[in-house]
């Protein structure tokens, strides 16, 4: 399986030898890391692409850079405390395949989307299988503790993103891209549909499509109260509304790239991205230090309505780089990025 930066990379070639664009073409990574208005970056982080929020603490999902595996980590904004929670240094517990009911190995764990619900977090690995991890959450005196419960593989030729859980049991995951990913990309890049939103329900033994969500890189995706789906059309700049059973279709098309979804405590949904195409995404992808220099947007939609009220827009690129979630927290705003050291805070939620 092939991990994010890894996809990147594909995507880089495949660029190269369609449309003749160099890789890293762009601005320099933001490097700075200082307030900036009612913006405030934390630079100790390994692209931090997913977040959720449980007590004092955010769970922190950090993707593959380069050569260096996945993590995930909880972060306290109170005191600047950071904990790992996966892989731990040590760990005995037994790691392998998926289909043997072994822990994801720790030396190629990339960690992707991420869902909390109670005590379960699913995680979309990319590892040496791809599929959604569950782990238990728990708490010792020092904090948050996870452990490895089972996995799901996803199928064969679904390259995934993002894992939201459901009320009445079971998950949805985003097929962003088709494997293989260079046919994926190449899709994407001719603005075809590359993926769809699927669905792995107790009762089943396994995967099926959830009607209607067919879609340009389905990205972030999340379930209201009522059951009603909403999903990132990442490529096709939109948020899209769709029934359990597909139904009543709704699009709303937004001015950026949306990335995950995050319920806000007023039940407005945040939505974050970034203004940027398929050819410029590239350039994040030999990130070394800062943040990738795409501009970030975050926006509250709501769910009934589908209005939307923009929260934040860091364009041109100066302090977040390449936003990818927004959470809320305490009474601000927490924003991550796929391609980055940071995440930033943004005073209130409105």
């Amino acid at each position: 399986m092939r991990s994010s930066s890894a996809q990147l990379r594909l995507a880089c070639a495949a660029l190269a030898a369609i449309a003749g664009v160099a890789c890293g073409d762009g601005p320099p990574p933001i490097s700075e890391c200082v307030p900036a208005g009612d913006l405030t970056p934390h630079c100790r982080f390994q692209n931090p692409e997913d977040l959720a929020v449980v007590g004092d603490w955010l769970l922190v999902s950090q993707m593959v850079a380069g050569d260096k595996p996945g993590s995930l980590v909880a972060f306290r904004p109170s005191d600047g405390a950071l904990r790992t929670l996966y892989p731990l240094e040590g760990d005995a517990t037994p790691q392998g395949e998926c289909a043997a009911g072994l822990a994801p190995p720790a030396a190629d764990f990339a960690p992707h989307g991420i869902d909390l619900a109670g005590t379960t977090l699913l995680v979309i690995n990319h590892g040496s299988r791809e599929a959604v991890e569950e782990f238990t959450l728990s708490a010792d005196a020092e904090g948050p503790t996870l452990a490895w419960q089972r996995c799901t593989e996803l199928p064969e030729d679904a390259s995934a993103n993002d894992v939201a859980a459901l009320n009445s049991g079971g998950f949805v995951a985003t097929k962003m891209l088709e494997r293989p990913q260079l046919l994926g990309v190449v899709k994407l890049l001719f603005g075809a549909n590359t993926g769809v939103l699927l669905r792995h329900l107790p009762a089943t033994t396994g995967w099926e499509v959830v009607p209607n969500t067919e879609g340009r890189a389905p990205n972030g995706v999340e379930e209201a109260p009522d059951g009603t789906l909403f999903i990132a059309e990442w490529s096709a700049r939109r948020l899209v509304r769709v029934a359990p059973d597909g139904s009543a279709r709704s699009e709303v098309p937004l001015d950026f790239a949306p990335d995950n979804l995050a319920w806000a405590s007023d039940g407005r949904l945040l939505v974050a991205g970034q203004r940027a195409t398929p050819l410029q995404m590239p350039r994040c992808a030999s990130l070394e230090t800062g943040a990738c220099s795409l501009a970030s947007v975050v926006v509250a939609l709501d769910p009934t309505t589908l209005a939307v009220t923009k929260l934040v827009d860091d364009d041109p690129a100066a302090t977040i780089g390449a936003a990818s979630i927004a959470v809320e927290y305490d009474g601000a705003l927490w924003i991550g990025t796929f391609a980055g050291d940071r995440i930033v805070r943004r005073e209130g939620v409105d």
